[in-house]
Order: C-alpha cells, then structure tokens, then sequence
C-alpha cells in the first residue's frame, strides 16, 4: 500500500464456534475496517468431551482459512496475524491444527485465556469509552463457545479478568441438554456456573459494575431480533438493550426448542444449536451481577482489541515478528 494510507492487516480468530477474518487499514494511531467476514465452523463440536477436535472439523476449520487467504489476498493485504482459542488450546490434537494451518502460510498464535481476555478488553473498550457519562465500574462479558471471558474495569484501568470454561459448546457437551431446555438443564448450567461465577462476584464486591457489556455471538444475535437496523449501526459504537427487554427475550428463547428457533424471523441458523443454552447463562450472570443497570452490546472482540492495538503503537507493533509478512499466505495460494 502507498505509504501515505499506511498498511493494510488482516487478523483471524479461531474460535470454538466461528472463525473471523477483519481486515483494516491501520494509519496515524487508529484504525479503518475494510472487509469483515464471520463463518461457522464449530471447530469445537464434541472436543470437550472427546478431548480432541474431529477431522470433519478440522477439515472444516482448514476450508475456511484457505478461503481467507484468498479474500486477504484479493484485498492486498500486507500483514496477517491469526489467534487460536479455548478448543485449540484444549484439544489433545489442537496442535495438528495448527502445524497443518502453517502448511497453509497462516502462523497461529495460540492464547492462553489472560491474553485473549486482555485483547477483547482492548476491542470493547475501544467502541464503549466515548460514550457519555461512562460509570465507575464495567463488567466486558465475552460468551464464547470454549469459554466465557469476564473484564472488571474502569475508564482508566482493568481491575481484573477472568477466563471460565463456560463456553456454550463446552456446557452442551457436558450437560447434553434436551430439546428444549428443561429445569434440569438449567438447573445444570446454573450449578457448574456457580462454582465458576463466584469468586468472581465476591472479587467485584467492592467496586460493583453499573455498565455490563455484552460481545459476540448470542449478543449480536439478541441484539439483531431487538433491533431490525443492528447489523448497519456503526459497528465502532457500543449500542443499548433495554435490560428488562433482553431478560424478557432470554427467558424465552431458553424454552424453545429448536425449531420453533428456526422459524424465528432474524434468527440466524447457524445460532440455534447455542442460543437457548447462551440464553439461560445471560439471564444467570444478571442475576449474579445485580447491580448491573444498564446493557450494552459491542461488536468488537478479539480481532478488533489486536487491531486497536496495532494502530495505538503503530511503528512498533507492526515491526515486530508475530505480524507475519504476506508472502507465506501468497506462494501457499499460489503453490
């Protein structure tokens, strides 16, 4: 790219549930979304229990990012950075993955859960801190579908974060809930929550968050069915549920099996298998964090925490060795 626009990223994350390739150009300390694309592969599907991700997923999971190579090349990418979540980072064969993801000129970074909580906290807070009278304390709740990550902060600081194995996928292959969810799933979700939640709540007990806000999946979904216009608001912009509006839909949509989900109108296919289940953790985790107020949801996560991160420290961020160069991913392609 001209040295005058600056350079142009791509950065990937592969998560349990949904692979995500954001490319932006980065330029005088902040950053411009250029093309964002999300694919469900459910690289995780049944390696919580199994302890390992099957071929088919694996497979699936490679399929997606030779796809991305393609989009990142066809947009003139000139750096790429990829991240590995919970299932890679669980999985007796997460490794296979990633040495067969290098095959294909993508370099996988797989994180632990403080980083990946440290990175999301850097998306969100990214689209929340110029909002208006921002209140003494923040809850960022990530429900992904290996793990829920949870941030405590401040306008100036991160209080603390946690990183549970709570992810939607990881609980259905423990509960194996019933379609629908019946008291006895929920009952299960709210006793294995608890032993993860509660240390958390005694840790926010002396500065309790006003503000929760709620990133990926099942919030982006919630929000979609609240609100028609949600997927063309200004992604760079947490926008607001009304609490007891979001807490009404939970409770119902966790009683629903799946398909009456499927003929719900703005519910996306690829959500249901998971939507009942994040549903009833939502209403949980309000119920725990009660002095909770207001609700927001941001459409940043991890690939927007990187690439604010990226445009913060520009000159050396981008000199440094985990922002792979594109050749790799172009002679891959082309090989």
């Amino acid at each position: 790219m001209d040295d005058k626009i600056g350079q142009r990223l791509a950065v990937v994350d592969c998560g349990t549930n949904t692979f995500t390739l954001h490319i932006a150009d980065v330029s005088g300390g902040q950053w411009r979304s250029v093309f964002r694309q999300r694919r469900f592969v459910r690289l995780g599907l049944d390696s919580f229990r199994s302890g390992r991700l099957s071929p088919q997923r694996l497979r699936r999971g490679l399929d997606v990012l030779k796809s991305f190579a393609d989009t990142a090349c066809n947009f003139n990418v000139d750096k790429v950075r990829a991240f590995g979540c919970s299932a890679i980072r669980d999985a007796a064969n997460g490794t296979a993955f990633v040495q067969a993801a290098a095959e294909l000129g993508w370099r996988i970074e797989v994180l632990d859960g403080d980083a990946e909580a440290e990175w999301i906290h850097l998306g969100v807070a990214d689209s929340v801190l110029g909002r208006e009278g921002l209140p003494d304390a923040l809850l960022t709740v990530d429900i992904g579908g290996g793990s829920v990550e949870l941030i405590h902060w401040t306008p100036e600081q991160v209080l603390g974060a946690w990183s549970l194995d709570l992810g939607v996928a990881r609980l259905t292959d423990w509960i194996k809930p019933s379609d629908p969810l019946n008291a006895q799933d929920v009952e299960s979700i709210h006793k294995i929550s608890a032993a993860a939640v509660d240390p958390v709540v005694q840790a926010l007990e002396q500065r309790p968050p006003q503000w929760l806000v709620g990133t990926s999946g099942a919030f982006n979904s919630l929000m979609a069915l609240e609100h028609r216009d949600a997927h063309w608001r200004d992604a760079r912009v947490a926008d607001e549920f009304s609490k007891a509006a979001l807490v009404g839909r939970c409770e119902a949509l966790s009683t629903k099996s799946r398909t009456e989900l499927f003929a719900i109108e703005g519910m996306h296919p690829d959500r249901v298998p998971y939507i009942s289940l994040s549903c009833a953790l939502i209403v949980y985790l309000l119920d725990r964090f009660n002095s909770v107020e207001r609700v927001f949801r941001s459409r940043h996560t991890l690939a927007e925490g990187v690439l604010s991160g990226a445009a913060a420290d520009e000159a050396q961020s981008l000199s440094q060795d985990h922002w792979d160069g594109f050749v790799a991913l172009q002679n891959a392609r082309y090989n």
